[in-house]
């Protein structure tokens, strides 16, 4: 049974950095706790530059209560990624017991892995993700993602990181008894590599592998988890862009990848469009003011044009229903310039 946009739980707002999809995640998420929905307002951006929007001076990853001036009845709630920390929850989530977990967070090659390894961020966010949608108090979760290609990456990760686990070199290795390959020391393949790597990395190669045995299935289960929430009927995708040839030829490669992964592009928002400008008429001014004036004033009539040729190239493309925002002229982090934007968001859905 299809869900009607506006009825929908989930709203993922992703698109290229500095389109202003931060702005109108934090716009939509106001809109909604003001119309009386328990709302979440999730963000997995490291620029944390929705703390700012929401008028927050600190951004803990603890979820935190967002008081609106005027709208003390609201109900909204923050909360920003702590990639490392989320991680450690889901070994904890999928060790056998107390004691698996603790040698898997005390080892030092896991450390290095959630440190520097690139996907384990983006599979934390999912898993956080899945965490929020499986809980009962919030009617709408807004969800700011990064921006294009590490969105791509967060949608991936749970796919890589099932892969990973399910590797023939990890399940030879492991099968091969981890460790105790190396303490028989009479493979030759072994040798070399510990000339290279040195035996010590090895040794913490070794133990990190033993230790993870047996908890492949819960990652491949949670994997399915995961996508199932993404592909289903309450999420949405809202890709938020700009009217250009390089964020139009942009979004298509961000839909064909998305379309890779079963999962639709819902809305489209084209933000920061320049307003049309009437000529202007008055002859009271000075000749070389009216010849800047006109001057500034043929730039943004072309650009307004530009922007037209451009929106219409992503109505014809993508399909889908999209919402124009025009260019504001003044900050948009007062609360009711929030609200106007997160009015023109759901006034289109």
């Amino acid at each position: 049974m299809t869900v009607p946009f506006s009825e929908k739980r989930i709203y993922l707002i992703g698109g290229p950095g500095g389109v202003g999809k931060t702005t109108l995640a934090a716009s939509l998420a106001i809109r909604f706790s003001v119309q009386g929905y328990r709302t979440l307002v999730l963000t997995v951006d490291p620029a944390k530059r929705l703390a700012q929007t929401l008028g927050l001076t600190s951004f803990s990853t603890e979820l935190r209560k967002v008081t609106l001036t005027d709208h003390p009845q609201a109900e909204l709630h923050a909360y920003m990624l702590d990639g490392e920390h989320a991680f450690d929850r889901i070994i904890a989530r999928f060790a056998k017991n107390e004691q698996q977990k603790q040698k898997i967070l005390e080892n030092r090659f896991y450390r290095t892995i959630v440190e520097s390894l690139g996907g384990s961020h983006e599979y934390a966010a999912m898993e956080q993700i899945l965490a929020f949608a499986s809980d009962p108090q919030f009617d709408k979760i807004i969800v700011d993602t990064p921006p294009t290609q590490n969105a791509i990456d967060l949608f991936k990760a749970p796919q890589r990181l099932a892969d990973f686990m399910d590797a023939p070199v990890i399940s030879w290795f492991q099968k091969k008894g981890g460790f105790q390959l190396f303490q028989k020391g009479t493979q030759l393949a072994m040798k070399a590599l510990q000339n290279i790597l040195g035996s010590e990395f090895l040794e913490q190669l070794a133990l990190f592998l033993t230790d993870l045995q047996g908890m492949q299935s819960g990652f491949r289960e949670r994997h399915l988890a995961v996508m199932e929430v993404l592909r289903g009927n309450t999420t949405a995708f809202i890709l938020v862009t700009q009217a250009s040839e390089a964020r139009f030829l942009e979004s298509l490669e961000f839909q064909k990848a998305l379309n890779q992964e079963n999962i639709q592009i819902s809305q489209l928002i084209l933000n920061r469009l320049e307003r049309y400008w009437p000529p202007l008429t008055s002859t009271q001014l000075p000749e070389a003011q009216r010849t800047w004036l006109h001057g500034l004033h043929e730039y943004f009539e072309e650009l307004h044009a530009l922007q037209e040729k451009w929106a219409k190239a992503f109505e014809a493309e993508l399909g889908v229903p999209t919402v124009y925002i025009q260019r504001l002229s003044h900050p948009t982090t007062e609360l009711h310039t929030l609200l106007d934007l997160g009015n023109q968001i759901t006034g289109s859905l």
